[in-house]
């Protein structure tokens, strides 16, 4: 048995005794996909806690659509535990805005957020610990891959905590989920 296009075209494609359609197809993870559309950008945040407990980074939608996190690298100065928390609160203190690098170098939009680093960033409260990485070599890279992602709605936001005085930096990754 054989299905033509119904365009005229006269092609066909081949369907098994079962009546099973032959395809084929090619997948590939959705922020290659949206990489393409220079939707993909990485946030590199580095400096150094001033107590325990502060927080060093800060990332707010600001825009209609979605941004996911869908990757986080990180290295401390000390052993410590880096906590991904959704909060609240306007983010305050001495802080410095954190520039989006696009993924894709023929790109130059860029995220309708803010991003800041501090060394103890203020003002804001912890609603719940989302993701944890525990760095337990100083001076050590470690992933933390979140294949289901933080998804950050308008208006919400998230930070990082370090549970020490240390040396932190981190490269987060941000994919729009906008269509």
């Amino acid at each position: 048995m054989k299905i033509d296009d119904g365009g005229g075209s006269g092609v066909q494609a081949k369907v098994d005794g079962e009546l099973r359609l032959s395809t084929f197809a090619v997948t590939e993870p959705e922020d290659k996909h949206v990489n393409r559309e220079g939707k993909v950008w990485s946030y590199n945040q580095s400096t150094t806690s001033i107590a325990t407990n502060d927080f060093v980074f800060y990332l707010k939608n600001n825009g209609e659509a979605e941004l996911a996190v869908s990757d986080l690298r990180c290295m401390c100065g000390t052993i410590t535990t880096l906590t991904i928390e959704c909060v609240t609160g306007t983010a305050g203190g001495s802080t410095s805005a954190l520039t989006p690098v696009p993924r894709n170098l023929g790109s130059s939009k860029i995220p309708d957020a803010t991003c800041i680093e501090s060394v103890d960033i203020t003002g804001i409260t912890g609603g719940g610990v989302i993701y944890f990485q525990r760095c337990a070599v100083a001076d050590t890279q470690y992933h933390l891959s979140m294949t289901s992602n933080i998804i950050i709605p308008q208006g919400q936001a998230i930070a990082i905590r370090s549970s020490a005085a240390s040396a932190v930096e981190t490269l987060v990754s941000l994919v729009s989920l906008d269509s």
